[in-house]
């Protein structure tokens, strides 16, 4: 998701659509066919969560020193995800907590990363260094191991990062019933205040531009909160976003009350007061925090802080304060 388009982006478009009339934007369509066409082939398997999780084919995957596995890969392109404003430690920072991030949002925790690296032909060795050094600063935070990876000639910039780890709890995004609480594990719209700040010149020690340059993710004990899952995804590309991605592949309607979503002070006191604030909570992304559904009578047996901020029912899309809103977010190929 490009990191400087975030003032399109805090624009919602709340109205009334028919469901027939939907249109679907061109990386849904283009994800949607690869899918079809891979799969008549017999080459795709469950597509569609933040993660794949993959079980060896072997007789006996124990003795293989096997069992599912969680397996993501997050890249992040010169350009489009970052640009000079970005200091290099913190686009290595970013790209493995991208990834890292994916494996948490399906109940699992990476334990291992690899690295694919392409590097333009006059890159310094400073620079790759400072790349690398947010790389060991992630990877010493999430306690992961770089087991190897790639590093080739490009004419830009870009870093793929493929994080692995046991499958754990393996929460889909399409678990989530109706009657379900939505609920959140952090604060949103930190990341893309500090985008602003950041582009105004506001340094790296400001706290929302020190959570824009190296965002948190989950990473708290797992078993205080997925058992008590039915459905997550991570808030990379927004709150808004995150819960349309979970009412399509759930088939129900995702409604988010404004009065629950959660407001730091230092987000409400950028934007002037609540009404911009929320704006950006909604719809402000790479913020990574997890986005979930929870039964009611499992919600009350979380053992973390989350904030409860809506419900599930019956229908389809996402509401707002019971308003259908059509924001989609940022999309690589719109």
């Amino acid at each position: 998701m490009p990191f400087f388009d975030n003032r399109a982006r805090i624009q919602i478009i709340i109205k009334q659509k028919n469901k027939t009339a939907r249109a679907f934007n061109r990386e849904d369509r283009l994800l949607g066919e690869l899918f079809l066409y891979l799969r008549r082939a017999g080459l795709a398997g469950d597509i569609g969560d933040d993660a794949a999780v993959i079980a060896p084919k072997t007789a006996d995957s124990e003795a293989a020193g096997g069992g599912r596995m969680a397996v993501s890969v997050d890249s992040y392109s010169e350009g489009v995800h970052f640009n000079s404003l970005v200091p290099d430690d913190s686009i290595g920072y970013r790209a493995v907590t991208g990834a890292v991030s994916d494996i948490a949002a399906m109940g699992s925790a990476a334990e291992s990363v690899l690295i694919s690296m392409g590097l333009p032909r006059k890159v310094s060795d400073e620079k790759f260094f400072a790349l690398y050094g947010g790389i060991k600063k992630a990877c010493k935070k999430w306690r992961l191991k770089v087991e190897g990876g790639d590093i080739v000639a490009s004419r830009g910039l870009y870093i793929s990062v493929c994080a692995i780890g046991p499958a754990g709890y393996n929460i889909r995004r399409s678990g989530a019933k109706k009657g379900d609480i939505l609920f959140i594990t952090s604060y949103p719209g930190l990341s893309s205040a500090g985008l602003e700040l950041l582009k105004a010149g506001e340094s790296g020690k400001n706290f929302l531009v020190k959570n824009f340059l190296y965002p948190d993710i989950f990473s708290g004990a797992g078993e205080k909160l997925f058992p008590f899952v039915s459905a997550l995804m991570d808030s990379s590309d927004g709150l808004i976003d995150s819960c349309r991605s979970i009412a399509r592949q759930s088939g129900v309607a995702v409604n988010i009350e404004s009065a629950l979503v959660p407001l730091k002070k230092e987000l409400v006191d950028f934007c002037l007061g609540r009404k911009k604030a929320l704006r950006m909570a909604l719809v402000g992304g790479e913020d990574y925090y997890l986005v979930g559904a929870s039964a009611r009578e499992k919600f009350a047996k979380i053992k973390v802080p989350v904030f409860r901020v809506g419900t599930v029912s019956e229908g389809e899309g996402v509401f707002l304060d019971g308003n259908r809103t059509d924001y989609k977010g940022f999309r690589h190929f719109s």
